[in-house]
């Protein structure tokens, strides 16, 4: 190191990507994907594509990458729900195809067992700020809301859910401004809130 080189120079080149900036891309668009298919807005064939590249593909590298930054909370959160945008695609194909069927009271056991690992998520997520656990509530609200309507067949219910989960989209595309005006300028652009438990102040990677 020369005398006119900068600690923050060193800091910059080693410094890595966040790899929270494509797990949440990869989010908000294959949910508001799949929440305007719920609505009629798009098709379902639309939603395999998306929901496996952008929900699925896009969200699990995030996940294993958050792994090598040592990030604990975004390696399960990304890895969880890209695995799960990674079976719904297979959903509609055995639909679509006529041979491992997954519809009516299994598809609901499985939007209510992720409504369920959501929410247990919201804890955690409220050791980093206040937009963060605020999604994952709406995330499970929206998917318990679609597995009832799976069960009971009752498709207001359903349209329910939708409509939250898109909120959870949009709260989701918040924190993604957020995190990218913060990380390439280093300007705090809009405000996430504090932490909802203390202890566990923002650990951004």
């Amino acid at each position: 190191m020369t005398d006119r080189t900068r600690p923050r120079d060193i800091i910059a080149s080693s410094r890595r990507a966040d790899p929270g900036l494509i797990g949440l891309l990869g989010f908000v668009i294959a949910t508001l994907t799949a929440q305007l298919e719920h609505l009629g807005v798009q098709t379902e064939s639309s939603v395999f594509w998306v929901g496996a590249v952008f929900g699925g593909v896009v969200q699990v590298i995030a996940g294993m990458l958050s792994y090598f930054v040592g990030d604990d909370f975004h390696f399960l959160v990304y890895n969880a729900f890209g695995w799960y945008w990674i079976c719904m695609p297979g959903f509609l194909l055995g639909g679509e195809l006529g041979f491992f069927e997954v519809t009516g009271t299994p598809r609901g056991v499985f939007s209510l067992m992720f409504a369920i690992i959501a929410l247990g998520f919201v804890f955690a997520a409220a050791t980093h700020n206040t937009v963060l656990p605020v999604t994952l509530v709406c995330v499970s609200v929206g998917l318990a809301l679609e597995s009832v309507s799976a069960f009971a067949g009752i498709e207001a219910l359903g349209i329910a859910g939708a409509i939250v989960l898109l909120g959870a989209s949009a709260l989701a595309t918040y924190m993604l401004v957020e995190k990218f005006y913060w990380r390439t300028m280093g300007r705090r652009v809009v405000p996430l809130g504090p932490p909802w438990i203390a202890g566990g102040a923002d650990r951004e990677p």
